[in-house]
């Protein structure tokens, strides 16, 4: 089975379909884009890959999507998003050498593009699996799967694996057998506005109060442990001669231990006043627990590792600080394995694009996993 043959022989059509994707943009806050993209993700599954896929609508985003491909007692879910950071007519897709640009070329759509073709390799090859695959791509993993969430819990209950084909980490296209959790909070300070000089009053400054808040933050970070705590923005005052009566900071927290993200919440959440004449409030919490690298996800990772070494790569693995929805399945129990996508760079940012002449190679490094995972 040379899966690699046959998909470097399909490469233009295969870039051909990843421009389809990509040029329906779909920020993740334009349901009206977003539906329209679901809507060419469905008809270029059934078209590739003979698959009728269901829709889940949303109220507020496009909707989340679900193809089921074999039969089975057991189950591999594959999971992607399809939202993008972009809002429209930022960004266009061009083909530049062996690059190709656009948004959400990398985060995600060529990653849904090649793992369905790498699902094609099997049905040319006439490779049958004895598992289903349960491939889930949602609408808003760019803004916290508010919704995606919910949809993912349920239907991965019962799940033997699964697999993120989110990017790898980098050119070298190191495989995710960890993520960093996150936690997020707003913490408000009020106190008493009132004239700096004729009626100084430091006791009632909200600003001095976010002031300690933020050095008790601090010394909550344990970066040998793996947590971070930033606090990312301040706002507050309205005069350089006025006692500050409100104040606000945005702050970010990353662990990779589920323990470290109970200690910092329970911290954070019983913050109180340290000035006499103010008040504090705490909003937010724990958005995902880390995926953590379990003894599971590494037997996983050394079969993926296998399988590249015999399409001659070296596949190393990372810890990742950013989340992503395989956070979800890791804290269900469920061996999660991430970064199985095409290989590029600039998430989120201005240059965002993929390699093409990666795709053939990444694309049989997932379908040759999929003939051979340990379920």
């Amino acid at each position: 089975m040379n899966f690699k043959n046959y998909l470097t022989s399909n490469q233009d059509q295969i870039l051909k379909d990843i421009q389809l994707i990509v040029e329906y943009e779909s920020p993740s806050k334009r349901k009206d884009l977003s539906d329209h993209c679901a809507d060419a993700i469905l008809q270029l599954f059934y078209e590739r890959l003979g698959v009728y896929g269901d829709a889940f609508e949303q109220e507020e985003t496009g909707k989340h999507l679900k193809f089921e491909i074999g039969r089975g007692e057991k189950t591999v879910v594959m999971l992607a998003h399809y939202d993008t950071v972009w809002d429209e007519g930022d960004l266009s897709f061009y083909i530049e050498g062996d690059k190709a640009y656009g948004p959400g070329t990398v985060d995600m759509k060529a990653c849904i593009v090649q793992s369905m073709w790498a699902i094609k390799a099997l049905q040319e090859e006439d490779v049958e699996l004895d598992y289903k695959i349960k491939f889930l791509i949602t609408a808003d993993e760019e803004i916290k799967s508010p919704t995606g969430q919910h949809f993912i819990k349920d239907e991965v209950k019962g799940a033997d694996t699964v697999l993120v084909v989110e990017p790898p980490t980098g050119y070298e296209g190191l495989i995710k057998t960890a993520r960093k959790g996150d936690a997020t909070y707003d913490i408000k300070t009020t106190g008493t506005s009132s004239h700096a000089g004729n009626e100084p009053k430091p006791e009632a400054n909200a600003i001095n109060e976010l002031a300690h808040q933020i050095v008790k933050l601090q010394a909550l970070a344990d970066l040998d442990n793996g947590t971070s705590i930033n606090v990312g923005v301040i706002q507050g005052g309205s005069k350089r001669n006025v006692t500050a009566d409100e104040a606000v900071i945005e702050v970010d927290c990353r662990f990779s231990k589920k323990e470290e993200a109970h200690r910092i919440d329970q911290a954070i959440q019983a913050f109180k006043p340290m000035l006499k004449e103010t008040k504090l409030i705490v909003e937010g919490g724990i958005e995902r627990y880390p995926m953590e690298r379990t003894d599971e996800t590494v037997t996983i990772y050394e079969v993926a590792r296998d399988v590249a070494g015999d399409l001659g790569v070296e596949l190393g693995e990372t810890l990742a600080g950013g989340v992503s929805d395989g956070n979800f399945t890791s804290a269900m129990g469920i061996p999660t394995l991430d970064g199985l996508g095409a290989i590029g760079d600039g998430l989120h940012a201005k240059h965002e694009h993929i390699i093409i002449s990666e795709l053939p190679k990444r694309g049989a490094l997932l379908a040759g996993l999929l003939t051979r995972l340990p379920i």
